[in-house]
């Protein structure tokens, strides 16, 4: 069940604490309080009942630091994020708080006073950034899926450095209340997971307007359509230009 589960994490992230992913790794007593709100639950009442997940620490989880990968900044907040509370709220379990490009500025993951996060498949490589260590930790399983960031690549970035499925919404689509900004006017809570059925799943959780959030959008429609059509552009071979490089 969730619980051992989340035991066989715990150890398991012990097995990676040098690739830099957590700046806090939640103790077995710090998320002890989050199984038991779902002890009664089962699968069918909630949608992501048991499923671990990790939070890039630009956003807020109830009760632990936010620190934005600066030491001097942390606080602890009173309440969760929006995002964050609607996917607790679904039975998700946080697992911990990730780290990061300071103040999300950063595409690299190696701008962090907590070390620099290495990339999930060759370790000597950048992991990308800004929310490297949501990217990482679940590209190495340790999570179902994590919460970023994105403002100008700092979700897709890492998503693709790492093999993932990378979701940036619509600015003011998903609420980025509890959240530290880069900027305020386009930051983006970013979703990462292993492929696109889980993305979709956790996706549809997030997606819930926040009234209390001013630059969230009313959503004017949502289509119920998996199955949809797409059509891509591509340019004429004549306007690429690579200094000669014809591969």
């Amino acid at each position: 069940g969730p619980s051992s589960l989340i035991d066989y994490i715990l150890e398991r992230c012990q097995d990676h604490q040098d690739h830099n992913i957590w700046i806090h790794l939640m103790s077995r007593m710090q998320i002890a309080p989050y199984l038991d709100r779902i002890r009664d639950a089962t699968p069918d009442t909630l949608p992501l009942f048991g499923v671990p997940f990790a939070i890039k620490d630009n956003i807020d989880l109830a009760g632990i630091h936010t620190t934005a990968a600066c030491p001097q900044f942390s606080y602890i907040p009173d309440q969760s994020a929006f995002v964050v509370q609607q996917l607790l709220n679904a039975g998700a379990i946080p697992i911990g708080k990730t780290n990061m490009d300071q103040f999300a500025t950063g595409l690299t993951g190696t701008r962090s006073p907590y070390g620099a996060v290495k990339n999930s498949i060759n370790p000597d490589y950048i992991s990308g950034g800004s929310s490297s260590g949501s990217a990482v930790a679940t590209a190495l399983g340790l999570v179902s899926f994590a919460l970023g960031t994105d403002t100008a690549g700092s979700g897709r970035v890492p998503a693709m450095f790492n093999n993932l499925v990378g979701v940036k919404p619509g600015c003011g689509i998903v609420s980025s209340r509890g959240v530290v900004p880069a900027c305020r006017s386009l930051d983006c809570v970013s979703l990462f997971a292993l492929n696109p059925d889980d993305a979709e799943r956790v996706y549809s959780v997030m997606d819930c307007f926040d009234s209390q959030d001013s630059y969230a959008k009313k959503p004017v429609h949502k289509s119920t359509t998996r199955n949809r059509s797409f059509r891509f552009g591509t340019l004429p071979v004549d306007q690429f230009q690579a200094d000669g490089d014809t591969d």
